[in-house]
């Protein structure tokens, strides 16, 4: 049986949970700036949760 996710899915999600650390730093500044985020960050926070879950799932080994 062919593996439900392949390495590409493994680069995509890797490649979000870097950009999602990049867009911490933003949100970080935009509170900074008195700029409401709190929205924006537990959104964030909530999707990076489940790219983690779903790479621990298929991907335990942290490969494909």
């Amino acid at each position: 049986m062919a593996a439900p996710l392949t390495k590409e899915n493994l680069d995509e999600i890797n490649e979000a949970l870097k950009v999602s650390k990049d867009v911490k730093s933003i949100i970080a500044r935009a509170k900074t700036a008195g700029i409401d985020v709190e929205e924006l960050e537990r959104t964030l926070l909530e999707n990076e949760k489940k790219l983690q879950g779903i790479k621990s799932a298929f991907f335990p080994s942290g490969r494909a």
